[in-house]
């Protein structure tokens, strides 16, 4: 699948236009009380795993680092951590753009009394970078990205659910 440059700069946009919305949307006031996740990696782009990093490989990283952490992981939760990777292409000698995302995706209600048949998911925490990266450099910088994000993520879970 191609991924315009443009379609990527367009949700950079959202990013980095909208600061204090991330800040919001990463209190962990909404990890409170969770006791098991999943995790939900979404297909890497072919120029990701041409560069050596699989979507089966992030997973098995982002589990581990959540069982260790102390975290049940379950592969049927209603509660997931989502990582996303975007990158887009470029000529051989120009850096590839990326965007990195890793959110919590819950099931929420509407406060205004909307009954639905089907429950709502939404982010109820995330973090995420844009950037550039050259090419040889693309395995090392996505993989540290998602690595880094899921240690901010327990942190963030650890600061509202202590180990007991």
């Amino acid at each position: 699948m191609r991924i315009s440059l443009a379609l990527l700069l367009a949700a950079s946009s959202v990013v980095v236009l909208s600061p204090l919305k991330a800040a919001a949307q990463s209190d962990p006031v909404s990890l409170t009380g969770l006791t098991v996740i999943s995790v939900v990696v979404e297909d890497v782009p072919s120029a990701v795993s041409r560069a050596g990093l699989s979507t089966s490989a992030l997973q098995a990283d982002a589990e581990r680092t959540l069982k260790q952490a102390g975290i049940t992981v379950t592969t049927d939760s209603d509660a997931y951590l989502y990582i996303h990777i975007l990158v887009g292409e470029s000529s051989a000698a120009q850096p590839l753009p990326y965007f990195v995302e890793v959110s919590l995706m819950q099931e929420i209600t509407l406060p205004r009394n909307v009954k639905s048949r089907t429950p709502l998911q939404a982010p109820t925490w995330t973090v995420n970078r844009l950037g550039t990266v050259s090419p040889d450099q693309l395995k090392a910088t996505l993989g540290g990205r998602v690595t880094q994000f899921v240690d901010e993520f327990v942190k963030a879970f650890r600061a509202v659910n202590p180990k007991g």
